[in-house]
């Protein structure tokens, strides 16, 4: 098993992981270092020692040659926001967690029935303890808009 693979049973097409920022630069210093006439090979090799297909290489290559190694880099615009809840679902959330921190003896488990959101009570569970963890909620829950843990 290759170190971007997750194993999975009855041969099924494995789950691809993040590759690093730094193995992507690797890729293209060889891609790069290699002769001419070589670079198919090299990109079929690279691709699967990656777990990647090979246009993935060549995409990454066109990254280095147009932003250099911060072309490796991209950060999501949404990190750290739910991707399960909308705007007014998270307002909820966000006063459900204030709400649970001042009262601890309220059950998460109870509240999240309560409030009968999207998504399982581990998600519910997930968000409230994040929020409590970054500690900036006790501003009212509307003035809360930034990002959580980013």
């Amino acid at each position: 098993m290759g170190a971007n693979r997750q194993p999975v049973s009855r041969g099924a097409r494995s789950t691809l992981l993040r590759v690093s920022a730094d193995m992507k630069l690797r890729a293209v210093v060889r891609l790069l270092t290699t002769p001419r006439g070589g670079k198919t090979v090299v990109v079929w090799r690279l691709a699967k020692e990656c777990g990647r297909q090979s246009r993935t290489i060549y995409h990454w290559l066109e990254a280095y040659k147009t932003l250099g190694a911060s072309g490796f880099v991209r950060k999501r615009s949404d990190a750290g926001v739910p991707h399960i809840y909308s705007e007014s679902e998270f307002e909820i959330v966000i006063a459900a967690s204030v709400r649970l921190r001042r009262h601890p003896h309220i059950k998460i488990r109870h509240e999240w029935k309560a409030l009968n959101l999207p998504g399982s009570y581990e998600t519910f569970r997930f968000w409230v303890r994040r929020l409590q963890f970054f500690g900036y909620l006790e501003a009212a829950p509307t003035a809360v808009k930034e990002r959580v843990g980013a």
